[in-house]
Formats: structure tokens, C-alpha cells, sequence
């Protein structure tokens, strides 16, 4: 498998899905210091899960996905290769990329807080523990994870666009309205940001977790509920890779 792995990754070496790991979470959190201020180290967070990496995952998935499908995977499916490691590789290379970037969004956060603190004196609204934004990182990136495959098999079979615009679409309208509904996790875009309300005390619309606030209830802050989305993501992320993975050989058989 690591081989598969390597040669996926080798084929994006001069890519612009390297530059893309560090541009994305870098101008999300820019925009975020410049645009809500005092509650930077909370929103930092909220924009990249919320408005950012839909974005960024749909863009890296079209990158690796993309580049057979110009050809109708006839570079690859000439090959005496395993179409299901295949797969696999391309997978295994958009979660590395996902990480990194959610990686480096959080640096930026903590990084930039420290320095508006110390440096310009600015005081942070309802800002979260580090060890919060650690744990809120490691969420973000497990329960976004389900969008690969469905973002590499959209790929296949409607090519790179018509995949963002799905993908993003679906992202900013079932996303925010399912993480307020109690059967959330049957639709996995509404699983982030309903994840994040205890963690980082954040509505999916930005605001402080707070009563009084808009669209608040005490039932988003329930941490059960959020370990029950998080199971949820992953258990979404196993059954797409798989039918995903069972779709792609297939192929090679037609």
C-alpha cells in the first residue's frame, strides 16, 4: 500500500495542492482576525470548518481526482495495478492534505492570538483553551474526513466543477441548518459544525454558545450527542470508502 501511497503523491509533487494546504488555512485565518476582531481565537476555528475547508476539500479532491478522469482514467487502468489500492492511495493522500491544512490552521489561530495579545493588547471573547482548540482540530479533521470519498467518486462521475459546486453547495445549506436538528448525524455536513458546540462553545453561525443567541438551545452543548456525531462521521467516512472503493474496480471491468 505504501507504495501506491507514494506514487499518488509523487504525481502531485509540482502541484498547486501543496501551496493550496498552506494558502487556504492562511487566508481563513487572516480574514477571520481582520473581520471579527476580539473574537478571533473562537471564529478562527468556525470560518475554516464552516465556509473554508468544504471549499479547500472539494478543490484538493478535484486536484488528485481530477487528473485521470481528464483522460478517462486510461493511464491508470492500462496498468497491472490494483484499482481498489488505487483508490485507496488517493484517499489516503486527500486526508493527508486535509490534516495538514487543519494542522496549520490551528498554528495560525494560536500562533495569532499570542501575538495580538501580547503584541497589539487585544483582549478575546469567549476565546477557547489550547488544549480545546487541540482536541476541536483533531474533531475537525475525523469528522470532515466522509467528504473524500464522496468527493472523489462525484469526480468520476460529473467531473471537477459541477463536484465543487455540489460539494460547497451542500456544505453551506445542509450543513448549518441539519447541526441544529436532533437526528443530525443522518446527514454528515450538519456533523462539524454540531460537533463544535461544546468543544469551542460555537453556534454553526459564528455566534458565542450562549443562551439568548441566536438559534441556541441547550441540547447543541450535549458532549453525548457530540461523541455520537463524531462515531457517526467515521462510520460514514467506512461505508462511502468502501462502495466508493467496490464502484472504482468495477470500472476496470466494463
Amino acid at each position: 500500500m505504501s507504495t501506491y501511497f507514494k506514487a499518488e503523491k509523487m504525481k502531485y509533487r509540482h502541484t498547486f495542492l501543496w501551496k493550496l494546504m498552506i494558502l487556504m488555512p492562511a487566508i481563513s485565518a487572516l480574514l477571520s482576525a481582520q473581520l471579527t476582531h476580539n473574537y478571533f481565537a473562537m471564529d478562527g476555528y468556525n470560518w475554516w470548518y464552516m465556509l473554508m475547508m468544504p471549499g479547500f476539500l472539494a478543490v484538493a479532491c478535484g486536484q488528485i481526482g481530477g487528473k485521470e478522469h481528464k483522460k478517462q482514467n486510461r493511464t491508470i487502468w492500462s496498468l497491472p495495478a490494483d484499482m481498489g489500492k488505487i483508490w485507496d492511495a488517493k484517499i489516503l493522500l486527500s486526508a493527508m492534505a486535509s490534516g495538514v491544512a487543519t494542522l496549520l490552521l490551528m498554528v495560525f489561530v494560536i500562533v495569532g492570538t499570542a501575538v495580538m495579545e501580547r503584541g497589539l493588547h487585544m483582549t478575546f471573547f469567549n476565546a477557547p483553551a489550547v488544549s480545546n482548540q487541540i482536541l476541536a482540530a483533531i474533531l475537525i479533521w475525523l469528522t470532515s474526513l466522509w467528504q473524500l470519498p464522496f468527493c472523489l467518486f462525484l469526480v468520476q462521475k460529473t467531473g471537477v466543477l459541477v463536484m465543487v459546486i455540489i460539494s460547497v453547495g451542500l456544505s453551506q445549506t445542509a450543513g448549518p441548518l441539519m447541526a441544529l436538528e436532533k437526528l443530525f448525524f443522518l446527514v454528515p455536513y450538519g456533523i462539524t459544525p454540531r460537533v463544535m458546540c461544546p468543544v469551542l462553545k460555537t453556534l454553526p453561525n459564528g455566534l458565542p454558545a450562549q443562551p439568548g443567541q441566536m438559534t441556541y438551545t441547550p441540547q447543541l452543548m450535549s458532549v453525548p450527542e457530540a461523541v455520537i456525531g463524531a462515531v457517526f462521521s467515521l462510520l460514514w467516512f467506512g461505508v462511502l470508502w468502501y462502495f466508493t472503493r467496490k464502484w472504482f474496480q468495477r470500472q476496470v471491468e466494463k
